[in-house]
C-alpha cells in the first residue's frame, strides 16, 4: 500500500455545517409545507439518494454537474414518497427554504484534526461539491489556511461521485491517487467516487446510518477518529 501523503476532505457536515444544518433546513420546510418528515427520516433518506445517484452515474457512464443537478432531487423525493403533486410540493419547499436564517461553523475537532495531520506531515485539501463559494467558506469558518488547495465541483465544471474530480485533485497536489485519502460525509458521492479513483477513503458517518449489504469502509463516528485511520 502507497505511503498517504495527502487528505482531502468534503466540506460541508464533514468538517463545517450550518446551523441548523443544511439537511435539517430542507426537513423542517417539508414539514411547514405539509409533510411530516422527521430529520433523522430526512437524513437517511438523503444519504440514500445520494447513494443512489452513484449507482445511476455508474450505469449512466458518468456524471456532469448539471446532470447531479438534475438527477438528485427526483432520487430524494422517490425516497420519502410524499404525496400529491410532486412539482407543487417541491415548489413550496423552495419557498420556506427560501425564508430561513442559518449561521456557518467549523465542526467540533475540526480543527484540532487539521493542526495533528498537518503537524504529521500530510498536505490537507478540500474537495467539495459545492456552489463556488467554497474558498469563502472555509474562510468563514477559519479553516482556510489549513489547505495546499481548496477544489470546487462548480469552479471545476466536475462533481462528486465522478472520479475525474479526485484525479484532478490528486494531481494537482503532486501525488497519485493511490497516495491520497478522501474523507467525507456521503457514501455514494465521497466515499464510492473516491474509492472508484482509487484513493483510500473514510465514511465519517457522525449520522450512524447503516451501509447497505456488501459495503465494506473505514467509518468514523467524529473527527476525533479520522487520524488514527490513516494510513
Amino acid at each position: 500500500m502507497a505511503k498517504k501523503k495527502v487528505v482531502f476532505f468534503d466540506l460541508g457536515d464533514t468538517l463545517a455545517s450550518t446551523e441548523p444544518p443544511f439537511i435539517y433546513r430542507i426537513a423542517q420546510s417539508m414539514r411547514k409545507a405539509g409533510y411530516g418528515i422527521s430529520d433523522r427520516e430526512l437524513e437517511e433518506a438523503y444519504v440514500a439518494a445520494d447513494y443512489e445517484l452513484y449507482l445511476k452515474h455508474k450505469s449512466e457512464g458518468g456524471i456532469n454537474p448539471e446532470q447531479h443537478r438534475v438527477w438528485f432531487l427526483p432520487l430524494l423525493y422517490s425516497a420519502i414518497s410524499p404525496p400529491g403533486d410532486i412539482d407543487v410540493f417541491r415548489s413550496r419547499v423552495r419557498e420556506e427554504m427560501s425564508g430561513l436564517t442559518f449561521t456557518r461553523a467549523a465542526l467540533p475537532g475540526a480543527a484540532d484534526l487539521l493542526e495533528r495531520l498537518k503537524d504529521e506531515g500530510y498536505a490537507l485539501a478540500v474537495i467539495s461539491n459545492n456552489d463556488g463559494n467554497t474558498i469563502e467558506k472555509c474562510e468563514e469558518v477559519g479553516i482556510k489556511d489549513y489547505f495546499d488547495h481548496i477544489f470546487d465541483s462548480t469552479m471545476l465544471g466536475l462533481v462528486k461521485p465522478d472520479p475525474r474530480i479526485f484525479e484532478y485533485a490528486a494531481a494537482k497536489c503532486g501525488v497519485s491517487p493511490s497516495e491520497a485519502v478522501h474523507v467525507g460525509d456521503m457514501l455514494g458521492s465521497d466515499v464510492m467516487g473516491g474509492r472508484d479513483a482509487g484513493l483510500d477513503v473514510i465514511w465519517f458517518n457522525a449520522r450512524k446510518i447503516a451501509k447497505p449489504d456488501g459495503i465494506h469502509v473505514k467509518e468514523a463516528g467524529s473527527l476525533a477518529e479520522v487520524a488514527d485511520l490513516i494510513g
